[in-house]
C-alpha cells in the first residue's frame, strides 16, 4: 500500500512540477521576445543589445552578492540533497528572479540547471507537508531531477535515465511515471502559447561514407569535448579571485559584445538549433565551423563568470553545427555527418552514455541509430587526458 501512496504523490508531483515548468519556460520564452525583439523595434536605442546584459550582469552580481551563487548548478543541488536529505527552498524566489536574468539576459546557457534546482526546492517543501511521504523525500527528490529533465528535452526516457545515472537510488519506474504525468501537462500547457517544438526530426541517411573522414568527423567531436572542458576549467580557475558583482558584470559585458558581433551565438540554442535545420547550407563553411567552436567558449565563457545555467542545449547546437560543416566540407550526408559529431562531442563532454543515446535518437531517424550507439559507447569509454577536468554530469 505504501508504495501505491508514493507512486499516487509522485504523479501529483509530476503534475505541479509540469505546471512550474511550462510557467517558467513561457516567461523565459515571453520575455527573450520582447526585450530583444518588440523593445528595440518599438524604439531606437543606440548600444541597447550591448546593454541589455551588461544591466542583467550587474542585477545578477547583486543578488548573488547578497544571497551566494544562484541559480545553482546541477551537481550542487545534488550534493545538498545527498548530504542533508533536503534542498532548502528559502530563497526559491531570488533564485527563479536570478535565472530568469541569465536566461532572459542572452548567456549561452539551457534552463535545466536552474529548475532542477527550483523545482528540487518545492518538492522538498511539498513532502515536508505531507506525512505520508516524509520518509520517502528522497525518492522523491530524484523525481523532481527526472521531471525537470523529461519536460526541458521533451524526452521521458532521457529524464529518467539522466537521473538514473547520477543518484545514488535506483528506481526507473518512479520516474518514468512522474515524468510522463509533468510532460502529459507541460504539453497540454504548451498548446496556450506559441513556443515552438524543440525536438527536429534529421531525415534517413542516403548513403554512408565509411573511410577516413568518418574517423575525423568523430576525433572532431571529441576535440571539441575536450575544447569545452578544458575551457569551462580554466577560465574558472583563472576567474576565481575576482568578486562577484565585477565578475558577471564582466560576464555581461562579454555577452554584449557576443550580441554585436554573432547575435545567432546568445541563449541556449534551442531556436537557433531549429532555424539551422532549414538553412544550414546556406551559412558559409568556415563560418559553420566558427560558430561551433565560439558556442562552447562562449558557454565555459558564461559559467566561469557566474551566469550560471545548463550545458545541454549549447552542446547540442556545437555538435549538430560541427556536422553540418563536415558535411559541406566532404560533400557528404548531412544526418550521417551530425551523428557522428553529436555522438562523439556529447559522449566526452558529459559521460553518461544511455542518457545521451536516448536523447540523440529522438532526433535521428532509426537507419542512425547503429552509428550513434556504438560512438556514443566506445567514445565515453577512452579516458580523458589527465590535464582535462572531469565534465559536470545533468
Amino acid at each position: 500500500m505504501k508504495s501505491w501512496i508514493v507512486s499516487g504523490y509522485a504523479i501529483v508531483l509530476g503534475v505541479l512540477i509540469g505546471l512550474i515548468s511550462w510557467i517558467f519556460l513561457s516567461v523565459v520564452y515571453k520575455g527573450i521576445h520582447v526585450v530583444w525583439h518588440t523593445v528595440p523595434e518599438q524604439f531606437d536605442f543606440p548600444f541597447y543589445v550591448f546593454l541589455v546584459p551588461v544591466i542583467a550582469g550587474i542585477c545578477i552580481g547583486l543578488l548573488q552578492r547578497r544571497y551566494g551563487r544562484m541559480p545553482r548548478l546541477m551537481p550542487e543541488v545534488l550534493e545538498e540533497r545527498k548530504g542533508t536529505g533536503r534542498i532548502d527552498y528559502r530563497l526559491i524566489g531570488f533564485t527563479t528572479l536570478t535565472a530568469l536574468l541569465v536566461l532572459i539576459g542572452g548567456a549561452s546557457l539551457g534552463p535545466e540547471a536552474a529548475l532542477v534546482g527550483i523545482v528540487g526546492g518545492l518538492t522538498t517543501w511539498f513532502s515536508e507537508r505531507i506525512r505520508h511521504v516524509r520518509q520517502e523525500l528522497a525518492e522523491l527528490q530524484e523525481v523532481g531531477h527526472a521531471v525537470v529533465l523529461g519536460i526541458v528535452f521533451n524526452a521521458p526516457l532521457f529524464g529518467a535515465i539522466a537521473a538514473e545515472e547520477t543518484e545514488q537510488k535506483k528506481q526507473p519506474m518512479l520516474n518514468l511515471l512522474a515524468t510522463l504525468a509533468g510532460i502529459g501537462t507541460f504539453y497540454l500547457l504548451n498548446q496556450l502559447d506559441e513556443r515552438p517544438p524543440f525536438i527536429i526530426k534529421f531525415p534517413a541517411i542516403e548513403s554512408v561514407q565509411l573511410d577516413w573522414t568518418m574517423l575525423l568527423m568523430v576525433l572532431g567531436g571529441m576535440l571539441l569535448g575536450w575544447l569545452y572542458l578544458i575551457s569551462e576549467h580554466a577560465l574558472m580557475r583563472l576567474f576565481s579571485n575576482i568578486p562577484i558583482l565585477l565578475l558577471t558584470t564582466l560576464g555581461g559585458i562579454g555577452i554584449g559584445g557576443m550580441a554585436l558581433l554573432y547575435p545567432d551565438l546568445l541563449f541556449s540554442g534551442e531556436e537557433t538549433i531549429l532555424e539551422y535545420a532549414e538553412d544550414w547550407q546556406l551559412i558559409p563553411l568556415y563560418t559553420l565551423l566558427l560558430y561551433s567552436v565560439l558556442k562552447l567558449l562562449f558557454t565555459a565563457f558564461c559559467l566561469a563568470t557566474g551566469w550560471r545555467g545548463g550545458h545541454i542545449y549549447p552542446l547540442l547546437f556545437s555538435s549538430f553545427t560541427l556536422g553540418y560543416f563536415f558535411s559541406l566540407l566532404f560533400e557528404i550526408d548531412m544526418t550521417f555527418s551530425v551523428v557522428l559529431t553529436s555522438s562523439a562531442l556529447l559522449a566526452t563532454a558529459m559521460r553518461q552514455p544511455l542518457a545521451i543515446i536516448v536523447l540523440l535518437v529522438l532526433f535521428f531517424p532509426p537507419n542512425s541509430w547503429l552509428y550513434v550507439f556504438a560512438v556514443v559507447a566506445i567514445v565515453s569509454k577512452i579516458p580523458l587526458p589527465s590535464f582535462i577536468h572531469s565534465p559536470v554530469k545533468a
